[in-house]
């Protein structure tokens, strides 16, 4: 068993990037790319590359035959997509920069043979597993939430991509907007502004300008009774 946080720092970018750098084809195989903010790419189950995300910030949406809306925000340092072995689950999507960002595209069979060589105790395969468990963990949690518990529910997701500026508040990341919340929370976008605006009636959200700020978390955890269920901001 792990210590908390362990996994992640055996996985580190730094350490992901310094294992593949042992090969001498690296260059051949694994490549950097800087990507505008909108750009999409199709995930499928026979991807020959994978996505390591070095800085900026992606949302991978789900879509397969149970429904759009299932989304998870990938951060920097994270892959983006990693197959785990040959008959997986099936994780159809796209990806969409949702900043700037830059990315490395490695090459799947080159990443299998330096994991199996270099990563004999399957550091980063189980962080990455790890975080997969969470990410549909919270699609699970979701899929029971009504449409104004769903508004909430993103907005407390959208503060994993922010900042914790004092204890229980938190800035929004400034990539957010309504039209993108309201496509994370699977409502419209007249809908989803009616929910902010009795955030903004209450206090607990100010958004006349970017950054968004959340002034009391808690209060948004309660009203979708996820407690600690989120993991701390980052």
């Amino acid at each position: 068993m792990y210590r908390e946080g362990e996994l992640a720092s055996l996985a580190s970018f730094s350490n992901t990037l310094k294992l593949l750098k042992k090969d001498a084809h690296f260059n051949q195989f694994c490549t950097q790319h800087r990507v505008p903010k909108g750009t999409t790419q199709e995930i499928t189950d026979d991807m020959k590359h994978v996505y390591l995300l070095e800085s900026g910030y992606l949302s991978y949406t789900y879509a397969g035959k149970v429904g759009g809306g299932y989304f998870f925000i990938t951060f920097p340092g994270s892959f983006a997509n990693l197959p785990i072995s040959g008959n997986q689950v099936p994780m159809v999507g796209t990806l969409t920069a949702l900043t700037d960002v830059v990315w490395w595209k490695i090459d799947v069979d080159f990443l299998r043979k330096m994991l199996f060589t270099e990563d004999p105790r399957n550091h980063i395969m189980l962080n990455f597993a790890l975080q997969t468990r969470y990410y549909l963990y919270l699609i699970v949690k979701k899929y029971h939430l009504t449409s104004e518990e769903r508004v909430y529910f993103s907005l407390l997701r959208c503060t994993e991509s922010g900042i914790q500026v004092k204890d229980n508040q938190a800035e929004l990341p400034l990539f957010l907007t309504y039209d993108l919340l309201a496509q994370f929370s699977e409502t419209s976008k007249s809908y989803t502004s009616r929910v902010l605006a009795e955030l903004r009636n209450k206090g607990i959200l100010q958004s006349s300008k970017k950054p968004w700020v959340i002034t009391d978390v808690n209060y948004l955890r309660n009203l979708v009774d996820v407690g600690d269920d989120l993991r701390p901001l980052v």
